[in-house]
């Protein structure tokens, strides 16, 4: 009789079925990664930062984190608090809400506060 030993008939047949033991599992090829939060606009340790403007404008832009989803800006036009939101930018991190928007590339400053456009816009250090 020329009979296989079962314990060899079982290890043929997984094996044959795909059966090799653990795997650990691989994500897919095509799987969705996040897309990255985009640049870090510049800020103090607190989240925040101050800038000043031509013509006396001046403003202060307040961040959730450090990697920021919303942010709240203040403008001496109104000096009132307006909410903004991180909105897709090709370039740089921008935000915008209502009558205000902020985008930035971490050197040029572009501001739309509630009542007018800001211009020349440079980050106060101290």
């Amino acid at each position: 009789m020329n009979a296989m030993p079962i314990g060899r008939a079982l290890i043929i047949l997984a094996l044959s079925a795909g059966f090799a033991g653990p795997v650990a599992a691989q994500p897919a090829a095509n799987a969705a990664t996040p897309a990255p939060a985009g640049m870090k606009p510049p800020m103090n340790d607190f989240n925040q930062a101050f800038y000043r403007c031509d013509n006396g404008g001046a403003f202060s832009i307040s961040y959730d984190s450090d990697t920021p989803a919303t942010a709240e800006i203040t403008t001496n036009d109104d000096n009132k608090p307006h909410a903004l939101k991180r909105t897709p930018s090709p370039s740089g991190a921008q935000f915008t809400g209502g009558a205000a928007r902020f985008w930035t590339d971490g050197k040029t400053v572009v501001v739309e506060g509630p009542k007018a456009a800001f211009k020349n816009c440079k980050m106060k250090t101290n």
